[in-house]
């Protein structure tokens, strides 16, 4: 078999392997037990150029893809061989990455991984229609008193919950699979009816109200709720700030949340604040004049 007759075999193994819907039957080329692309996702510890090899670790894949991925246990490290694919292009340390080989349908390959393609992981994803990039404005990282630098840090020692993550200016844009943005939206509205559920169960707190579009929360207390430290934290911090995530995810780059306190007695407003664009400091003697 001369080189173009063995690169054709292998693009038609690669492009099975890649086509979402395929049965593990369909994915094979050459019979039952032909040639079949593996799909490997590594985070890149080191590389030497001159033995064209990189150090990997092997990450969990970010989704249930109908497509055969790698064989190698998730946090297994060992060599990835570039040698043989016919191109000095090498990832770089830290990167993200999906690497490819070729094996038969069921094979378990042990390192090192013989490389025969690679491609971030994101473009990977990108690829497939399945990559959705969310941007969290500085604004809202300044009103959760962090960085975008300090949250790149935070979700490169969790590679599973994005796909990447980077700071863009002081904006930090994250970009997921359809999965990840799933779960991580459940864990935001998990966050948010959890800090609400803790100002409902307090006696001091009568009821809590956030709009559909996460743009407004209405709370009805006695003026008790001034000693709570901790309540004061949900009531102006967790969950305003669950609801800017959530307009984030949605898609908005603007966020604006309307905090108005209701004095539970006498079912007058106590205050009402424009968050980021405005701050309050209510005391005890603001909210006696307020109801008056």
């Amino acid at each position: 078999m001369t080189r173009r007759e063995a690169l054709i075999v292998l693009l038609c193994a690669v492009c099975l392997a890649v086509l979402p819907g395929c049965s593990d039957d369909e994915l094979t080329v050459g019979g039952e037990n032909g040639p079949v692309s593996h799909n490997e996702r590594a985070l890149v510890l080191s590389v030497d150029e001159e033995s064209q090899t990189a150090e990997v670790r092997i990450l969990e894949r970010p989704d249930d893809l109908t497509l055969t991925w790698g064989t190698h246990p998730t946090g297994a490290e060992g060599t990835a061989d570039f040698s043989e694919w016919g191109s000095s292009d090498l990832p770089e340390v830290g990167d993200d990455v999906v690497l490819k080989w070729i094996g038969t349908p069921a094979e378990e390959s042990s390192l090192p991984i013989l490389v025969n393609s690679w491609e971030p992981t994101v473009d990977f994803y990108e690829s497939l229609g399945d990559a959705y990039e969310v941007r969290l404005p500085a604004s809202m990282l300044t009103f959760f008193s962090q960085t975008a630098e300090e949250l790149v840090a935070d979700f490169e020692e969790e590679p599973e919950l994005a796909l990447e993550a980077h700071a863009d200016g002081e904006d930090l844009v994250l970009t997921f699979t359809g999965k990840q943005f799933a779960d991580y939206r459940a864990e935001v509205e998990q966050s948010l009816a959890d800090s609400v559920a803790s100002l409902q169960d307090s006696e001091d707190v009568s009821a809590v109200e956030v709009a559909d579009d996460h743009a407004s929360v209405t709370i009805t207390a006695s003026p008790a709720l001034l000693d709570k430290p901790i309540l004061l934290g949900h009531a102006f911090m967790a969950v305003p700030g669950m609801c800017a995530t959530l307009q984030a995810l949605d898609g908005a780059t603007d966020w604006h949340v309307e905090v108005t306190v209701i004095d539970a007695e006498k079912n007058v407003e106590v205050a009402r604040v424009t968050l980021p664009d405005e701050s309050v400091t209510i005391t005890a003697e603001s909210w006696a004049e307020a109801v008056g």
